[in-house]
């Protein structure tokens, strides 16, 4: 969701819906990396703006299935957009902003690098480009399986923090594990976890990994992302609950 037009505040690929550990319904907004609890109503009526993003028609939704007034009906959905609307006051990182002395300090680090790094690197930030379009065009949903690394549908128990195991990495995978991390360090957007997550688990798109996502309640309501592959987490945080994204298995 951005500051915008009132029949333009609603982005259904800027939100992803959950349950938590404790099977209660819960609202990721990616562009600032938070969460919302939801009660029965207020998950209806992101059901609703996901279908689509028009207040009037999802008022009228639930007037029609729950029998209330128009007016308070309207006004439910307006809190519920004011709500995601405050996430994003909170927590959107708009970015560096890139200078001159900054892109020669960039290309001297780079032409430090060995020609197979410099080749990975390049390679990362094509798929860091991939990774930025598409949080801005599709649902992460879609944009995790084009990446290879779908959300996980099923719960699991917070993964143990730590360095991430590369043992398990053959060399080339490793290469493009650390050239990643030097491309996110000097990107020019916030280069946020789920970010890091999606282009990871590209390069590593072979091993089958799943993209998880859980809160860390300790800084507030913070959503993490991270990946999976064969039992081990990579770019793990001690986080209080995973959660659970709905599959075809699952009831939304």
């Amino acid at each position: 969701m951005r500051p915008g037009p009132r029949e333009r505040a609603w982005f259904a690929r800027d939100v992803v819906t959950s349950v938590d550990s404790s099977g209660e319904r819960v609202l990721l907004h990616l562009p600032s990396g938070t969460y919302l609890g939801l009660d029965r109503t207020a998950a209806t009526i992101v059901d609703l703006l996901i279908e689509n993003p028009d207040e009037r028609l999802a008022a009228s939704a639930l007037v029609e299935r729950y029998g209330i007034p128009y007016e308070r009906a309207l006004g439910d959905v307006a809190a519920v957009v004011a709500a995601v609307q405050g996430l994003t006051a909170q927590r959107v990182n708009r970015g560096r902003r890139p200078t001159v002395a900054g892109v020669r300090v960039v290309a001297q680090s780079w032409r430090r690098l060995s020609w197979r790094y410099r080749f990975t690197a390049i390679l990362a930030t094509g798929v860091m480009v991939v990774v930025e379009v598409g949080l801005k065009l599709v649902s992460l949903s879609r944009l995790a399986r084009w990446m290879g690394v779908p959300l996980a549908t099923d719960q699991a128990p917070p993964p143990v923090a730590g360095p991430d195991d590369l043992g398990i990495l053959t060399g080339d995978e490793q290469r493009a594990y650390w050239a990643l991390g030097w491309v996110l360090a000097r990107w020019l957007y916030d280069g946020t976890c789920l970010r890091r997550a999606l282009a990871l688990g590209w390069f590593l798109r072979r091993r089958g990994p799943v993209l998880r996502l859980g809160m860390i309640d300790d800084a507030g309501p913070v959503a993490h992302a991270w990946i999976e592959i064969e039992g081990r987490a990579f770019n793990a945080q001690p986080v209080t609950a995973t959660f659970a994204v709905p599959g075809p298995e699952m009831p939304s």
